[in-house]
């Protein structure tokens, strides 16, 4: 079908709907009626809007004096309802009324019952094009218009809406209650949402004249305060940034039990998971408090850019996305200087630049046609590689142009749509820079390039010669090879004068950039802060000095170098050994964010190496725990008095490679002792260091083990723990490596016992581990349908995530996906695929390296000799 069958016609145009919702916590259905106010701009006898699995019971259509009745025809595949009258339409305002019936979803989207065990509230998610699911509508982008509801549900319930609230009055049988609310400003149908539960919030705080609260299920709502107080601290920032004071009337913001996503956008409603909104800071680690603050932070940018300014169609949904990510992350390194969010910034740029070096990945800018095309966008290249672009664009314009942009933007386009061209002449308006050219070249195209620098000449007469071609990590991929970028480089380096910073347009596929050094060139880092989204392939003489340098890095440049030889060796550039000899040198440094780096490499390192042997593997385990033991005996296992920032956090990853990867005998026996503190006590462990205690003590454990962490994971989710507290086990069982306790966990998912929004990441997980990777696939295939229903928007992760799959199960996985995808996913179906192939030929090509040089390591341990 063409895709533009699924575009509505313009010859309609909503204006207002009033929106009449019936629905009970203990019921399965609802009942409704919508007020449409319209303005038809041509005499046609039939009126197309969206519809899904809704039952129209009547419809008719006021203009003037002149009423008339509708037929309504439903249409499945193209998700409208199209409703006819005998005569033309006359030309101007007219008011259409439907009254409909409809079922709660039995996924996250919609309208569906959201509930966490004994936990339960009734909750809406309409993007992209759910908002169809809940009532008849006009569910594009670009058919914004005000909304009023009014909602009925039990009477013990508290209703929220994207409005405030006008008012509430009882049903004369008291089972029941109505509330009513004023209409919202200008908005697109997919920010519909309410909630209807037992929930309390935060007291009320008014910032800048905008109440504010943070609402959870009554009891858990004060674990809210800490959301309640950055996003008070927002505001502000997001007003004086944007130059445009906040549009809506308040700002809600609710923990929902059963929340697709970590959180949405909703105009004066934002919903979340309960884990990216509530937490007790004695038991929440430092990274979960750092993510609570970037998600927040993420939602609220949206209530400017997206809500107030929005899309006009999901094709630019990138620009939404990545620019609330780009700016959360730049407001919350301006109020928490000390959570150095941006180097945190580089494990997410680290995904993305993995994807996008797969040839089956997509440019940002991306045509969608259907519902199904929409929602496969929401990808690491769309939030990430979108983002990254963005800070490239603005390290390169500077500050001040690049926000005088901004504000022009949001003055011209406020409660309209644009598109990524309005942002562009905007932007290049205020800075006199090719904006359009560049972000052509960046958002149109798929990829990125590995730019290849060497030196040449001495003194000053020393320049860097650049050449830049499309970066795959396959060696064999050819596509690509005429892709040219506008490459911003920021190139750092240090000659006898001193440290040195200069830009240098990369724009052809060679060219020359003059240093003119003073003396000796010391080092040279061709991407500055690692803002750039490209990689760099230095030549030898340029990566042994930095080498020999590498505390002149800033960790952000430290965690990109590693990130940078590990794709030239995936790619073929250079042999893995190579690669280990910069890790084993670059393993020294005192970060936790390189340190983290690190480590989760030496996880990678241990999956390649899993069928080869034993001896290769002592070999290997060996290694870690002779890098790591001494780092270990200092740090310990718990927190010190005094002790420094970066030593809490080094300790997480220590601990995370001596018991996960070397499974040195102390610190298991350490991660079982804590883990067995936490289970009496949650708060009688350092929070950073629970989760791995807890998953390290699940792989060796067994039946009882497993056993007494589901008791608590259920009898915390009952006693209304912090998410965190709960979050911890329910992540541990895909940890346990006893096939019975495999089967045991996703009969945990089959049972009900995990909830709806988990399913995904619990299989997912097991995907991704050797010892459960055969068990979830077998699962997935024999639970298809139920997993369609239940997880629909996770889909498209789930299908990326059997690219992890062994190469000998290919032919499985692509009899059953074309059997049964049924057109779900075909991006990331195909880049699954990819992975797959990828990963063998990878393993198949650097399996004899591998255990060579760490055998030559072991050899040198035996003999007392350093590894390097």
């Amino acid at each position: 079908m063409n895709p533009k069958a699924y575009r509505l016609p313009t010859y309609v145009l909503p204006r207002r709907y009033d929106v009449e919702i019936e629905a009970r916590l203990g019921s399965d259905t609802f009942k409704g009626s919508v007020v449409i106010q319209l303005e038809v701009t041509e005499a046609r006898d039939v009126i197309e809007l969206h519809a899904l699995d809704l039952q129209i019971s009547q419809a008719r259509l006021t203009a003037g004096r002149d009423t008339r009745e509708g037929t309504v025809e439903l249409d499945g595949e193209r998700e409208i309802a199209l409703i006819r009258f005998s005569t033309p339409l006359p030309v101007g305002n007219a008011t259409l009324e439907l009254a409909f019936e409809g079922t709660l979803c039995g996924g996250l989207q919609g309208l569906y019952l959201a509930a966490d065990g004994p936990e339960q509230m009734l909750a809406t998610q309409c993007q992209a094009t759910d908002a169809r699911r809940i009532f008849p509508c006009f569910d594009e982008p670009e058919f914004k218009a005000l909304f009023a509801y009014r909602i009925t549900t039990d009477a013990q319930a508290t209703v929220l809406a994207n409005g405030p609230l006008n008012s509430v009055w009882e049903s004369e049988d008291g089972t029941s209650r109505t509330w009513s609310f004023a209409p919202t400003k200008l908005m697109s149908t997919y920010l519909v949402a309410f909630v209807a539960g037992d929930i309390a919030s935060t007291p009320e705080e008014i910032i800048q004249g905008t109440p504010i609260r943070v609402w959870g299920l009554r009891g858990k709502e004060l674990l809210g305060q800490f959301a309640h107080d950055y996003t008070t601290r927002l505001l502000p920032w997001y007003e004086d940034y944007f130059g445009v004071p906040y549009h809506y009337d308040k700002y809600d913001q609710v923990a929902v039990p059963g929340f697709a996503g970590g959180a949405m956008e909703n105009c004066g409603l934002v919903l979340f998971r309960q884990s990216a909104l509530l937490m007790d800071p004695k038991t929440t680690s430092w990274e979960q408090e750092k993510w609570i603050a970037l998600v927040v932070a993420h939602e609220f940018a949206h209530m400017w850019f997206g809500n107030l300014v929005t899309m006009q169609w999901w094709d630019d949904l990138w620009l939404n996305e990545a620019f609330a990510e780009w700016i959360a992350f730049k407001v919350v390194d301006q109020l928490s200087p000390d959570y150095a969010i941006w180097d945190d910034f580089q494990n997410e740029k680290r995904g993305a630049l993995a994807t996008d070096a797969l040839a089956t990945t997509h440019p940002i800018y991306n045509p969608v046609g259907t519902p199904a095309e929409a929602q496969e966008m929401f990808d690491s290249i769309t939030y990430i590689k979108g983002c990254s672009v963005l800070r490239m664009l603005e390290n390169f314009l500077g500050e001040a142009p690049f926000r005088a942009g901004i504000r022009t933007y949001m003055r011209e386009f406020g409660e309209r749509n644009a598109a990524g061209a309005d942002l562009w002449r905007h932007l290049q308006n205020a800075s006199d820079a090719p904006v359009t050219a560049i972000m052509q070249s960046w958002i149109t195209q798929s990829g990125y390039p590995v730019v290849t620098a060497a030196v040449e000449g001495e003194g000053r007469d020393t320049a860097l010669r650049l050449r830049q071609e499309r970066f795959f990590s396959s060696p064999h991929a050819k596509e690509g090879a005429d892709q040219r970028w506008h490459v911003p480089l920021v190139i750092r380096y240090e000659d006898d004068a001193g440290e040195h910073e200069l830009r240098f347009d990369l724009a052809e596929q060679e060219d020359v950039c003059p240093l003119a050094v003073d003396g000796t060139l010391r080092w040279c880092y061709a991407n500055a802060n690692e803002i750039g989204f490209y990689r760099q392939h230095l030549s030898d003489q340029l990566l042994d000095g930095l080498l020999r340098h590498l505390d002149r890095l800033t960790p952000s440049e430290q965690m990109g170098l590693l990130g940078d030889q590990w794709a030239l060796t995936r790619g073929g550039r250079q042999n893995i050994g190579r690669f280990l000899d910069v890790l084993a040198a670059m393993s020294r440094i005192d970060n936790y964010n390189v340190t983290g780096e690190i480590v989760d490499r030496l996880h990678t390192i241990e999956d390649l190496l899993d069928d080869a042997g034993d001896e290769a593997l002592q070999r290997f385990h060996e290694w870690v725990d002779a890098t790591f033991a001494e780092r270990q005996r200092q740090l310990g296992y718990e927190p010190r008095p005094g002790e420094s920032l970066n030593d809490a956090q080094q300790r997480v990853h220590v601990v995370n490679a001596m018991a996960t990867i070397a499974r040195d005998e102390e610190a298991l026996s350490q991660a079982d002792r804590w883990a067995e503190c936490e289970a009496c006590d949650a708060a009688s462990v350092d929070p950073n260091l629970a989760s791995i205690f807890i998953n390290a003590s699940a792989q060796a454990g067994d039946a009882r083990r497993f056993d007494r962490y589901l008791e608590i994971y259920q009898s915390r989710r009952a006693a209304g723990a912090a998410p965190q507290q709960t979050n911890r086990y329910l992540r541990s069982f895909a940890s346990f490596r006893d096939p019975a306790l495999v089967h045991r966990t996703l009969s945990l998912l089959e049972e009900g016992v995990l909830p709806r929004e988990s399913i995904a990441s619990v299989l997912i997980g097991m995907l991704r581990q050797r010892h459960a990777q055969k068990a979830a696939w077998e699962y997935i295939k024999q639970h298809w349908p139920t997993l369609r229903e239940r997880a629909l928007s996770a889909v498209p992760y789930l299908v990326g995530a059997t690219g992890s799959l062994p190469i000998s199960m290919r032919d499985d996985v692509v009899a059953f996906f074309d059997a049964n995808l049924d057109g779900l996913a075909p991006m990331s179906y195909a880049r699954a695929l990819e992975s797959m192939d990828q990963l063998a030929e990878f393993k198949a090509r650097t399996r004899e390296e591998l255990i060579g040089w760490f055998t030559h390591q072991g050899q040198a341990l035996e003999t007392g000799a350093t590894h390097g």
